[in-house]
């Protein structure tokens, strides 16, 4: 058997070999092409497969940020609620001060329409040509805290304010104001007089208001009950104390419709015009109190505001 060898020149060399050799030289060539090949596939496939150990470390490493994942879900879903709540808060606060400030129009005779407390606040405007920036969860959560503090202070202003009308108009109705009758005339009026019944000069310490027998009495003043019923010399007789100094005196009535403890508005009708106890006719003794001591009726009787 001949072995023809070329160089990289173009030369050829011949080699003659017998057939012992040319086996022994085959076998031999198949084993280093054998070696190798071999070689060559271990070689990619330490390559293109990773070892035991690095499984376990790209496992490792995926446990840690899956880890790490849940974790950052439960703060961001924790900060969330945490807004969420701040933001319920402030709901609840801006309701109340929905109804507080429906009230105080109610009160204050502010046209509902003007001020609607359950609308949208009217407000608007064209897109800025600057742009928009997203706000951040700090800058988010630091705008809440002031919207917070706003409202609380408007709220205390809005509470003052409803405290202020409410003692105001507290004022108004407890000060005694007004006719407690509709049609009368003052048949005899505060000081010293000859007194009809005894024909002695004494004080009178009210004014009476003739009026048409049955003409319904009303209260001047708001306050509560202390007398209805008989009392001598006053026939029959309704007392209401404001708590406040002022008490006022309503006497000779046919019919009285109160009790004692009762809570009585101004205007609320509380008895009718009658001639009991010492009377010459049907009418009115009216009285007012202040600190317990009489005073002239007169004024809060004509001289009221509005009367």
């Amino acid at each position: 058997m001949n072995i023809i060898l070329v160089d990289g020149r173009g030369g050829s060399k011949t080699i003659r070999v017998d057939r012992r050799s040319g086996f022994w030289a085959g076998l031999f060539a198949c084993l280093v092409v054998a070696g190798l090949t071999g070689t060559g596939y271990l070689w990619s496939q330490s390559h293109s497969r990773p070892s035991f150990h690095t499984i376990r470390l790209w496992q490792r490493r995926l446990r840690m940020e899956t880890a790490e994942l849940k974790t950052l879900r439960r703060l961001h879903q924790s900060e969330i609620d945490a807004l969420a709540e701040r933001v319920a808060g402030l709901e609840a606060r801006m309701a109340q001060l929905n109804a507080l400030g429906g009230e105080l129009t109610h009160r204050a005779g502010i046209n509902p329409k003007l001020f609607n407390f359950n609308a949208p606040v009217p407000e608007g405007g064209p897109t800025s040509r600057s742009g928009e920036i997203p706000l951040t969860g700090a800058e988010l959560d630091q705008r809440i805290g002031q919207l917070a503090d706003r409202i609380g202070a408007e709220r205390l202003a809005l509470q003052t304010l409803n405290r202020r009308m409410v003692e105001s108009r507290l004022r108004h109705e407890i000060i005694p104001s007004g006719h407690p009758v509709r049609t009368f005339w003052v048949s005899s009026p505060f000081g010293w007089r000859i007194d009809p019944i005894t024909g002695r000069l004494e004080f009178h310490e009210g004014i009476d208001l003739a009026a048409p027998e049955g003409e319904p009495i009303h209260a001047v003043a708001a306050g509560v009950v202390t007398w209805a019923g008989p009392r001598y010399g006053f026939g029959n007789i309704v007392m209401i104390n404001d708590g406040q100094g002022y008490t006022t005196y309503y006497a000779h009535c046919e019919k009285v419709f109160v009790r004692i403890g009762q809570v009585i508005h101004r205007g609320e009708t509380i008895a009718l015009v009658g001639s009991t106890g010492m009377s010459t006719g049907p009418h009115v003794h009216f009285e007012v109190l202040r600190d317990n001591r009489p005073v002239n009726p007169a004024p809060f009787v004509f001289g009221a505001p509005g009367n």
